[in-house]
């Protein structure tokens, strides 16, 4: 396929075009992630997520510059939070990032959530693979929310650096929720502010009580002043002993739970937009939707027979594919 011969070259345009063709799911696009997927595995991919507010565009900015002072290429994948009208992004956070629109072993490219639970979309999977086959060495991915919107993340990098800040209050105690076992490292980002000195206690003290779910790796917790490029080198550094560590102790079982969760995660976003397709439009809904009206049935009830018609038209469509390809 000449578009995949492109991109396993480093054709920007090429990758660009297959990024923004990803999201209409045709066979195109399947077929030309499937054919990249063989060429990947060389970059580290990092994943920085935390609430709105916490610096976490400017994070990466300062990231972008150190790892390419360290003479490594990298892609940043950028998931804003989308309009739940126009499905389109709210923030544009490249803007933030032009500072590396001229260097050709950077590149730079915003998805939006596409009415994601989970912090990033099903197009994300499909960039982070494209930028991987391109060669860079690292790719980051932001992703917008924390606590449990934020987690999906773990399925897709092989760090994941949740960023917070002083400001963040009781939000500290919502990271118990979930996002602990996701995290890696924290980056305390604004670290200059008063307040610091208090959040940083306690995040080493839920670091203690929780230990996260890698019981051979305790999270760090490294202190940045992103807009003053304070601690980048250091949060650098954490970053690459992480990967020493999982290269060490966790070769197996790491990759094992990252591809389980990331089938997951596709498996998941498939059927959510399967269902967001017919919303509205698929006839079969309206007698379900009266019956509900009528309390002659229940939303569990009706729920199960579209999923069943959902599952049923799937393997339709498998084996109508298999059949054409033999």
């Amino acid at each position: 396929m000449e578009l995949v011969e492109k991109i396993l070259n480093g054709d920007v345009r090429a990758a660009a075009r297959l990024m923004r063709d990803i999201d209409s799911d045709s066979n195109t696009s399947r077929d030309a992630l499937k054919a990249l997927y063989a060429h990947t595995g060389h970059a580290r991919i990092i994943g920085l997520t935390g609430s709105p507010g916490v610096g976490k565009s400017t994070l990466i900015g300062s990231l972008i510059h150190e790892f390419r002072r360290r003479g490594q290429s990298v892609g940043a994948v950028v998931v804003d939070p989308s309009s739940p009208f126009t499905a389109g992004a709210l923030m544009g956070d490249r803007v933030r990032m032009q500072q590396h629109a001229d260097d050709k072993h950077v590149f730079i490219h915003s998805t939006t959530t596409s009415g994601s639970t989970g912090g990033i979309s099903l197009s994300v999977p499909g960039i982070v693979t494209i930028m991987d086959a391109m060669g860079k060495d690292v790719v980051l991915v932001e992703t917008v929310g924390s606590g449990q919107v934020g987690i999906d993340i773990r399925h897709l990098v092989h760090t994941n650096v949740v960023v917070v800040a002083p400001t963040m209050g009781d939000q500290i105690q919502a990271l118990k929720a979930g996002i602990l076992e996701s995290a890696h490292i924290f980056a305390l980002n604004k670290s200059d502010q008063p307040t610091a000195a208090a959040t940083l206690q306690s995040l080493k003290m839920i670091i203690q009580l929780g230990k996260g779910s890698d019981k051979s790796w305790l999270p760090a917790v490294v202190q940045t002043v992103a807009t003053d490029n304070q601690g980048i080198r250091a949060l650098a550094d954490h970053i690459n002993r992480h990967h020493e560590h999982v290269s060490t102790f966790g070769p197996h079982n790491r990759p094992r739970q990252r591809m389980r969760g990331l089938l997951a995660l596709i498996l998941r976003e498939r059927i959510v937009q399967s269902i967001r397709m017919r919303e509205g439009n698929d006839a079969g809904w309206e007698p379900l939707i009266e019956q509900l009206i009528q309390k002659s049935t229940d939303p569990y009830s009706a729920a199960d027979v579209i999923l069943d018609k959902i599952v049923t038209r799937f393997y339709e469509t498998r084996r109508c594919r298999s059949g054409a390809n033999d």
